[in-house]
């Protein structure tokens, strides 16, 4: 491919996804207002009393899996012999058993928090920003949580308002922004920093290269479809993490998912589920009412 027509390829989709981003600031300014998207946030947010649950079992389990198969938070932080590593994998273990049943939540997550800090101490930094949606997941959690065995119960008795409570509203958005940081990050790392991995994966499974098993462009090569994915993906986890047209890009970003799982497999799944888990949240939460609540502090 002559060098010109290859830079196109990298400049085009670059310019369609600000353009896109652009306009879905727009679009978000018109959304907020429109009565039919203010009614159909009420049929949703119907759901949202299961989401603290949904949230705590689902990342609870993938806690215990990682401990029990010698990794933190997803198969990329792989766990060693060493006494820090089995350490980190005990304490992982101990803290989805308390999110799954639900004890002392408040405390777990508060250990997922340490969890997460840790890991900066065992693994490159650069691999553990891949995994920040747990942080955003254990904040989340802390700040919603109100069960009676948490360590909260004896500092806030129940018919007491709790000090936290205060700060419930804030939990939504900060969740939001950080699992769309999270896989901006992600998709910057891999795609566009670091991307000899995965073109190399891609050569592995050159189907996955949709520009030329769909669409027939043979000179559309494995290392332009890893950047093109690269930038739509930081372009989809900003608007995500800016809180815009959250269900339609929360949509696109379940479709990516599962054709993330499709070829990748599952291990795929430690990487996916936690967003899957996030993207019911965002779906049933009443992020506009929070938003503007949260402007009025």
């Amino acid at each position: 491919m002559p060098e010109e027509s290859q830079l196109t390829w990298y400049v085009v989709p670059t310019i369609i996804a600000i353009s896109i981003f652009i306009a879905a600031i727009f679009i978000e300014f018109v959304a907020r207002k429109h009565a039919a998207i203010k009614k159909l946030e009420e049929v949703l947010k119907n759901g949202s009393f299961l989401s603290p649950t949904i949230l705590s079992i689902t990342i609870g389990i993938l806690l215990i899996v990682g401990g029990v198969y010698h990794f933190l938070f997803a198969p990329g932080l792989a766990l060693g012999e060493s006494t820090f590593h089995v350490i980190l994998r005990y304490a992982e273990i101990v803290i989805g058993i308390g999110l799954v049943i639900g004890i002392f939540t408040r405390t777990m997550t508060a250990g997922m928090i340490a969890l997460f800090v840790a890991a900066f101490f065992a693994f490159p930094y650069l691999k553990v920003l891949d995994y920040s949606i747990y942080a955003g997941v254990a904040i989340y959690l802390f700040l919603v949580h109100r069960d009676a065995l948490s360590f909260s119960f004896f500092f806030h008795p129940i018919g007491k308002k709790e000090i936290l409570d205060t700060q419930r509203k804030y939990a939504l958005p900060i969740l939001r922004f950080i699992a769309g940081f999270s896989l901006a990050y992600a998709a910057f790392h891999h795609n566009i920093l670091l991307p000899e991995g995965a073109v190399t994966f891609v050569e592995q499974k050159p189907l996955l290269n949709i520009m030329q098993s769909v669409i027939g462009m043979e000179t559309f090569s494995h290392a332009l479809f890893i950047f093109q994915a690269g930038v739509f993906g930081i372009m989809f986890g900003l608007l995500l993490t800016f809180g815009l047209l959250e269900r339609i890009t929360s949509t696109i970003i379940i479709i990516g998912l599962l054709f993330g799982i499709g070829f990748v497999g599952i291990n795929f799944l430690a990487i996916a589920i936690p967003y899957f888990a996030v993207i019911y949240i965002v779906f049933t939460g009443n992020q506009f009412t929070d938003r503007e609540k949260v402007a009025r502090g």
